[in-house]
């Protein structure tokens, strides 16, 4: 029971302890958002490969169009600057300003895949 005029120190915070909290939710943020860009970059590559795949079986039996040919070059392209990014989204902890204020790598263009949408149908509902 507390009595008035009495101060519960037990329910002091201080500048120093705001700036500690302060400091570790900034530091949760800038993690959580760096592994939502690696997730988002590992997806993107693994989808990206399975259609480099699929069209490389096409060209090693021979039965691969120009157009996939011309798909898989494209996709050669866009794949290498995916795993570009997600290279430098795994220098980000290095830089000086980690998690104050990370300098981001610029995100790639999402391909349009066809024949591998990026959502199922479940997904989209």
């Amino acid at each position: 029971m507390a009595t008035a005029g009495v101060i519960d120190w037990s329910k002091l915070i201080t500048a120093a302890m705001k700036a500690t909290a302060a400091a570790v939710e900034h530091l949760a943020q800038a993690k959580a958002d760096l592994t939502a860009r690696n997730a988002k970059a590992v997806t993107q590559i693994a989808r990206i490969q399975d259609r480099v795949d699929t069209i490389g079986f096409g060209v090693d039996i021979g039965e691969a169009t120009e157009e996939d040919e011309a798909e898989l070059a494209a996709l050669a392209v866009t794949i290498k600057a995916w795993k570009t990014y997600k290279y430098a989204l795994g220098k980000v902890t290095t830089q000086p300003t980690w998690y104050q204020a990370p300098v981001w790598p610029t995100e790639p263009p999402i391909p349009e895949i066809v024949a591998a949408p990026m959502l199922s149908a479940t997904e989209t509902i």
